[in-house]
């Protein structure tokens, strides 16, 4: 019986570089389309919103970026109508979500 090591055997003849580029290549997912969200939902999540910014909850705040759907987890510090953003504190780093890019907001116990 043949015991073959499959991917294991090839992986000392390439360099970390090449490694390191073909696992990007292929964790990379086709690009998304932004979703639409209906009126109703965008009215759920304005109340998720403000519940959490009242009682200081942790929210899980999923926006839209460059054909992807990316998260981020932390406290709400700031909304800015302004300039349409909400600034998202997690631990030591701030981020910027513009209100556009929001596709679901969800509170974290």
């Amino acid at each position: 019986m043949v015991h073959d090591r499959g991917k294991i055997k090839w992986a000392s003849l390439m360099l970390p570089e090449h490694v390191e580029m073909l696992q990007d290549f292929f964790s990379e997912e086709a690009p998304k389309e932004k979703p639409v969200l209906n009126e109703d939902y965008i009215n759920e999540m304005e109340l998720t919103l403000q519940q959490a910014i009242h009682d200081k909850k942790k929210v899980e705040l999923s926006y839209y970026q460059n054909g992807s759907i990316k998260s981020v987890i932390g406290h709400i510090i700031k909304i800015q109508p302004t300039e349409r953003k909400i600034t998202v504190q997690e631990a030591t780093m701030k981020q910027k979500v513009p209100f556009e890019n929001i596709v679901a907001i969800r509170t974290i116990e």
